[in-house]
């Protein structure tokens, strides 16, 4: 699961949980367009969502720390395969000038424990995001479809549900470069160099095996959309308080 991916599902969800919220906003009257069956297919999906993100959790989580064979995504410095000095290619109708391969994904064997729970930590870590955001909305429907749209339980859902995006794009991100950074030094920093002279080639490890670096990002992104579930569990409270309000007054 991409970050890019895990974006996209948070921002539809969090757009489908306030729309919801609009519509119990509105005065509760049955019309032709009666929002109720949309509802109740959000909260259906946002249930099956949820089951399926906690499903792939657990699942990441076991194959990454009992497979003898983990797929994992690791940085190398900037590389492209140089052929022998007799090689010759016919040119292709656009030709490389610069730049090369910064990332490979290898299916690694006798990866280090270090490295294994790292990964699994930050694979764990991408499915429950989505997860956190699928139960707030279920639960969001379910108060809306009894009448309840701003129940103070919705505000402390929105609340879980932003430390969670928020800590687990960061656990994501960070844990999946620390994992990868090691898995790099693990696969790609052999203990000797031993090879017979090859016409052409002077280094065939320079030409055709990656070296190993370290690259580890902080993403910014997880801490923006926890500051709008944020928003969006002080607007629950809000709501919920205005609705005491007039509930008092009636």
């Amino acid at each position: 699961m991409t970050v890019n991916f895990i974006v996209m599902v948070t921002v539809i969800l969090i757009g489908v949980l306030i729309l919801g919220a609009a519509l119990a906003a509105v005065e509760k009257r049955r019309t032709s367009s009666d929002p109720t069956s949309l509802i109740r297919v959000t909260q259906v999906l946002a249930i099956v969502w949820a089951g399926v993100s906690a499903v792939g959790a657990v699942v990441t989580l076991l194959v990454v720390l009992l497979s003898p064979t983990v797929s994992i995504t690791m940085p190398i410095t900037q590389f492209w395969p140089e052929l022998p000095s007799y090689v010759r290619a016919d040119p292709a109708e656009a030709t490389r000038i610069g730049g090369g391969f910064e990332s490979v994904t290898l299916d690694v064997n006798g990866l280090s424990v270090g490295a294994r729970i790292t990964w699994a930590i930050g694979q764990t870590a991408a499915w429950l995001m989505p997860a956190s955001i699928a139960v707030l909305v279920a639960v969001a429907c379910g108060h809306l479809l009894s009448g309840r749209g701003f129940a103070p339980v919705i505000s402390r859902m929105a609340s879980v549900s932003a430390v969670a995006v928020t800590a687990g794009g960061v656990l994501s991100q960070v844990f999946g470069d620390v994992a990868g950074s090691m898995a790099s030094w693990e696969v790609f920093a052999p203990t000797g160099r031993h090879w017979q002279e090859i016409p052409g080639i002077e280094d065939p490890f320079a030409a055709w095996v990656p070296e190993p670096t370290v690259l580890v990002t902080f993403p910014f992104w997880p801490i923006a959309a926890g500051l709008g579930l944020a928003a969006l569990a002080a607007f629950f409270r809000y709501g919920s308080r205005l609705q005491r309000d007039v509930t008092g007054l009636v």
